[in-house]
């Protein structure tokens, strides 16, 4: 669907703008329509029409609507339903007004400004709450959810012009309660924003959200990306080595406080690091609690205001930006792409979506190896039995 095309009806809504894409799905800024009059915006998620078709792409977004649909916090994108319109599930989300850390971070770069310390603190703390509360949950019999995010990233950090933080995409999510489990050997995420133990494609818990929350916190606070290798073999090595340098060595006035919580937070072992994001965030409110009081919502809402808006896909082009294949869920006014980066997650496989994503160097799923033993083995006797026919 074109920009041209909208706004147009979709059901019972009035789609007016798309805000996202990517490998699997499509975000849309829309209007619920009710009586009298009545209109609310809302965001809708659906399967991308090119393969509405793919019951494993459906089951997907089944998934993740109906976890999404069970979280209820403040910190969290709400999503309100899932519907069936013009042969496709469609997720309806909260509208969020403002934009992604990502974009904040690479705006304020351009610019030669960074994010505010002490702002930065808040909107962790803000994020680590919504991930507390998700890793606590518990199914309507009262048993653990057991959920971890696994894309915890600047991209679905949102903040609001009101004010607000929240997490949202738990597209990728796990949780123990889920019948569909992932692909032995198989990476899922930003590799950027990664645990080690993630990057390894080991079993994760509620620590590797934390680690990757740390690495998004040092990100906030010094104003650049923790790795930059170009080629994924090196960024994924990188990654599992899990070394974060302390903030304040390129950005002098970052307290030692800030530093000891991001350090805590991306330790390498899982044991070593906050046992849950609440602790997390109860020591970076402990440390504001010593600051200046921070008026966070003003200060949240001038910040946003003074970026410019996210470019179009066509100023990106003219700009020799290329873009990648997974875009940012951002309540923005115009189409948002992803500043250039390593393929994430539903990477494709010779020009086909995978449901699974790029698979770990050095990680052999089992089995994997068993067919080509298999073929070997059979030309090996093929060969043998040529030499003595012709003997």
């Amino acid at each position: 669907m074109h920009a041209c095309d909208l706004p147009r009806p979709f059901g019972p809504f009035t789609l007016v703008r798309r805000l996202a894409a990517g490998g699997m799905a499509e975000v849309y800024l829309a209007k619920s329509e009710g009586a009298v009059g009545f209109e609310k915006p809302v965001a809708l998620k659906r399967i991308h029409p090119r393969y509405a078709l793919d019951e494993g792409f459906r089951q997907m977004l089944v998934d993740e609507a109906r976890l999404s649909a069970s979280l209820t916090h403040r910190n969290i994108v709400q999503t309100f339903d899932l519907v069936r319109v013009e042969s496709s599930y469609v997720i309806v989300m909260e509208h969020v007004d403002g934009y992604d850390a990502h974009h904040v971070l690479e705006m304020l770069r351009r610019e030669g400004r960074l994010f505010p310390i002490d702002l930065a603190s808040h909107v962790i703390a803000e994020l680590c709450r919504g991930l507390d509360y998700a890793h606590r949950h518990h199914d309507a019999r009262g048993r653990p959810s057991g959920i971890v995010h696994r894309d915890v990233s600047p991209q679905n950090l949102l903040l609001s012009f009101a004010g607000e933080v929240k997490i949202a995409d738990f597209g990728i999510a796990r949780a123990s309660s889920t019948q569909r489990e992932s692909e032995a050997g198989v990476i899922k995420g930003k590799y950027f924003y990664m645990s080690p133990e993630q990057a390894r494609a080991e079993p994760l818990d509620r620590r590797s959200d934390i680690f990757s929350a740390g690495v998004v916190f040092w990100e906030l606070l010094v104003g650049e990306r923790l790795h930059s290798q170009g080629d994924i073999g090196s960024l994924i090595e990188s990654v599992r080595e899990a070394e974060v340098p302390p903030a304040s060595i390129l950005r002098r006035e970052v307290p030692a406080a800030l530093d000891a919580i991001v350090a805590r937070a991306t330790a390498p072992k899982p044991a070593d690091r906050y046992a849950d994001a609440g602790a997390m965030a109860d020591d970076l409110l402990a440390y504001l609690a010593h600051r200046p009081p921070l008026h966070a919502t003003r200060q949240l809402y001038a910040l946003l205001s003074s970026v410019s808006p996210p470019a179009s896909p066509v100023e990106w082009a003219s700009a020799g930006i290329p873009q990648t294949r997974d875009r940012v869920l951002t309540s923005a006014g115009v189409d948002l792409t992803t500043p250039p980066e390593a393929p994430l997650r539903y990477d494709f496989d010779d020009g086909e979506p995978t449901l699974s994503g790029r698979r770990s160097p050095g990680v052999r799923a089992p089995g994997q190896a068993l067919p080509w033993l298999l073929a070997a083995g059979i030309a090996l006797v093929g060969a043998v039995a040529w030499i003595l026919h012709a003997s």
